[in-house]
Order: C-alpha cells, then structure tokens, then sequence
C-alpha cells in the first residue's frame, strides 16, 4: 500500500508540470511556434534602438532573429501582416552576407548625400515585403526575437519559461530578478509571459525571503535608481478627495494579502505615484510613478 501511495502522489505532482517547449511546444504567452522551423517568434511592435535589442531578447530567453532559411522570412512576413501600422522594417540580426540599403536615394541628385554609416554603422532589417537590407544603426525599429525550441528554457521546478528563480522553501515559492528595467506595466506583461507574476508580499516570512534575495542581486540595468523594485500591487488614481487604495494584481488590499508594513514616511503619493515598489535596504513597501523604469520582481508559487 505505501508503495502505490507514493506513486500515486508522484504521478499527481509529474502531471502538474508542464512538458519541456522542446516537447509541447509551448513557450511563453507572447511567443508563437512555427512546425517548420521548430522555433518560437515574438515581434516586438515598439520601437527600439539597435544597441538595446539583443539585450531585450536575451531577456527572454531568445536571440535576434537571424534569417537562417525562407522559413525564417516566410514568419517574419506573417507577422508583418498582424501590424499593418509598424512600419516596413524591423531590426533582425546579421546573416553575415551582403545587402542592399534601405535608405531611400533621392530621384534627383544634385551633390553627394552624407555617409550616415561611417558616423553609425550599419545593421540589418527585415522588410515587410520580405527582404533583407541594411540600415543605419541609431534608428528605431521594432525587432524580432527567436528561440528555437530546444533552446528555450523552462525552469521544471517553479514551472516558468525562464531561468535564474530562486526557490524559497520558507515561503513555497521561486523568485527571479530579471536584468532590466521596464515601466511597471510592462513589468506586470514580462512576469506574466514566464508563467509568473510581479511579487506580492503575503508574510513576514515572505518579507525576509524578499530580503535575502535583493541582499546579493546586482544592480538592474538601465534602471532610474537602483534602491527600490517594482512590486505586484498599484492604486486607481482617486477622484476628488477619495483615499488612495493599493491593490495587489490578485486584486487584494495589502492587509488582506497579509502584508503592509510601508516603509516610513510612505507612501507619500509623490506627485501621483500609484505604483508599487520593495525597497532594497529593508524590504519593506514603497510607491513610485508607474510610467517610469525600474527593475522588478517575479514571483511564481510552486504547488507540492
């Protein structure tokens, strides 16, 4: 009897992980498969300067996409066609071979135009119409990111799509800091995509666990200060004289979470500062302006 106990509980706690990407086929929330290529595609419709895009793929556990085969243009041209308003041109990466320019020549040309690739260099786009070109690097574009799925990482333990959690048996969940910053709604979507959420605090316990986590994190970058992450509650701008109410994004008050210990002086509302934060030296909760960027927590518990 004990035996088959065991296996019954083993086979409950297997079930309730999901399969590997390289096995389902599954990725996170904002990517898509492609069969032929046995890859995982997300553009990125904002745009973005060159020298930031290979960063924010690596965020995700993907690369720039470089064109590899037709199949590659095939899904590039696929996803040009769900955003008719983008643009004709999107950062990919470079295939090592030689190609024509996407900047326009003038039908007349009276003197020689300025050679903008000596000062910026040049990078490679893809284009809407399904070709590979060079432009100058200090643009805008959107990108795409590409991962194939045998690649693509999935932590088995706190079932996410992604890597670098740390597990805390204290609290029963797994914690990650990614290694950039975002404004916090963006944050919200990156936690989500992995299969997780921002952090919220439910315990004293979880408190210290927070604690210890942010003791040896390095420093985010690109972040506007460095001394406090974004967390997983926000308030509603009040009307009139309404009192501020901050709610976790399981749409809980902080006393009904079962943590609410600010830090002090705050929240102080700084000039409309409706979003949450954790501050680095204690721990404790703190709120910032939601448009503007700073690192962030994700937290995802893991079912025994």
């Amino acid at each position: 009897m004990r035996n088959y106990v065991i296996f019954v509980l083993s086979v409950i706690f297997s079930s309730s992980e999901a399969p590997p990407p390289q096995v389902s086929k599954q990725y996170r929330s904002d990517y898509e498969y492609n069969r032929k290529t046995d890859a995982f595609y997300k553009l990125h419709i904002e745009t973005t300067p060159h020298y930031l895009v290979e960063q924010l793929c690596q965020v995700e556990g993907a690369e720039l996409m470089v064109p590899r085969s037709d199949y590659d243009i095939e899904q590039m041209h696929a996803m040009f066609k769900k955003f008719p308003d983008i643009g004709n041109y999107v950062w990919i990466g470079n295939d090592g071979r030689d190609h024509e320019s996407a900047e326009e020549e003038p039908i007349i040309n009276l003197e020689e135009p300025p050679n903008f690739s000596d000062r910026f260099g040049t990078c490679v786009v893809g284009t809407r119409t399904g070709d590979v070109e060079t432009s100058v690097c200090y643009r805008g574009l959107p990108y795409i990111c590409k991962v194939a799925a045998m690649d693509a990482p999935y932590d088995r333990h706190c079932n996410v799509y992604g890597k670098d959690y740390k597990y805390y048996a204290s609290t029963g969940s797994c914690y990650k800091i990614p290694n950039i910053a975002f404004p916090w709604s963006e944050a919200y979507s990156e936690c989500q995509a992995e299969g997780a959420h921002l952090v919220v605090v439910n315990s004293e316990a979880e408190h210290l666990a927070i604690m210890n986590l942010t003791s040896t994190a390095p420093k985010v970058r690109n972040a506007k200060a460095s001394y406090f992450l974004f967390a997983g509650f926000r308030a509603e701008k009040p009307v009139g004289n309404a009192t501020v109410v901050f709610k976790t994004v399981f749409n809980e008050t902080l006393s009904q979470a079962g943590y609410e210990n600010w830090s002090d002086n705050e929240p102080n509302n700084s000039n409309g500062e409706y979003c949450g934060s954790i501050f680095l030296n204690d721990g404790k909760l703190n709120d910032l302006h939601c448009h503007d960027s700073f690192g962030f927590i994700c937290e995802k518990e893991v079912s025994s």
